[in-house]
């Protein structure tokens, strides 16, 4: 790691304090997906369960990240830690990329009396989206070309299948 100790943690800082903004986004389509459940009109829409599946992945991989910049600013000899950076901080841009589709599913089953909770729900997908994109470019910033050779390394293991 080429820059001090101090710029380190600051970009750490930066990915942290994104994602944690998108956190808070995140909770509340939580609750808003929760509560399609109990709208008729939205209960069986073909999208709900892969968009609260999508919603909750996102949620996972804010944890993942969130942990990985935990152990590192703990000076936790990682050998791999950036690797594990740029894995988590990808595969939470592949969760947000499965939210829209998902939702759009859902969306297209709402009737007049679901629209400001739909309105809503589109509003902060979009929050979430910018915060991850935001933690990405942090990340990018940070390791500069490094991130696309380590990106390509992690890219294989993305691949293996979710059980």
């Amino acid at each position: 790691m080429n820059l001090g100790s101090s710029q380190w943690n600051g970009y750490l800082d930066a990915i942290d304090a994104s994602l944690g903004k998108g956190m808070a986004a995140k909770e509340v389509v939580c609750s808003i997906t929760t509560g399609f459940r109990v709208i008729p009109s939205l209960r069986n829409a073909p999208g709900l369960n892969p968009y609260h599946a999508s919603v909750a992945d996102i949620g996972y991989g804010f944890d993942a990240v969130r942990g990985t910049i935990g152990r590192l600013r703990n000076g936790e000899m990682i050998s791999l830690g950036k690797e594990m950076l740029v894995f988590d901080l990808d595969t939470l841009r592949i969760s947000e990329k499965q939210l829209s589709p998902n939702f759009e599913l859902v969306a297209k089953d709402a009737g007049p009396d679901t629209y400001y909770l739909i309105e809503q729900s589109r509003f902060l997908n979009r929050q979430i989206a910018e915060k991850i994109n935001e933690a990405i470019k942090f990340g990018k910033d940070l390791l500069g070309p490094e991130w696309y050779v380590i990106l390509k390394k992690v890219q294989n293991i993305q691949a293996i299948p979710r059980l």
